[in-house]
């Protein structure tokens, strides 16, 4: 009885796991993280953290991008780019706008909760 209390417990936090999209990291043990490749300069490539980073934060954006759509279609779109704006980011970019983010704000929300205040604020609508 008990192992099989166990395994269902253990199958649960599994299928939990799995559900969880990779921008529902923690904002600011991201930031922390993004900190410290970016002291590693050209070595940063090589760290094991930095695929599974880009990952994240490209999923942060299509989420967040997703969102700006549905709300778009809807008529309020959350925020607007200007036109002629270059799409990407350098990391730098990146860390700076996490960076003006408050850091019990971060503490509190997941990565792309935090991007796409980060995309509110730096691209409000007019």
């Amino acid at each position: 009885m008990r192992r099989s209390i166990l395994a269902a417990a253990a199958l649960f936090a599994c299928a939990t796991a799995a559900h969880a999209a990779p921008s529902d990291v923690n904002a600011q043990a991201y930031y922390a993280d993004a900190l410290a490749l970016q002291k590693k300069g050209m070595r940063a490539m090589f760290d094991k953290r930095t695929r599974p980073m880009m990952a994240q934060l490209k999923d942060a954006g299509e989420r967040t991008r997703a969102a700006n759509l549905a709300a778009s279609a809807a008529g309020r779109p959350l925020y607007c780019v200007p036109a002629g704006t270059k799409r990407s980011m350098s990391a730098q970019q990146v860390i700076a706008m996490l960076g003006r983010v408050p850091e019990a704000e971060r503490r509190s929300a997941s990565l792309y909760e935090v991007w796409k205040r980060t995309m509110i604020r730096e691209y409000p609508c007019r």
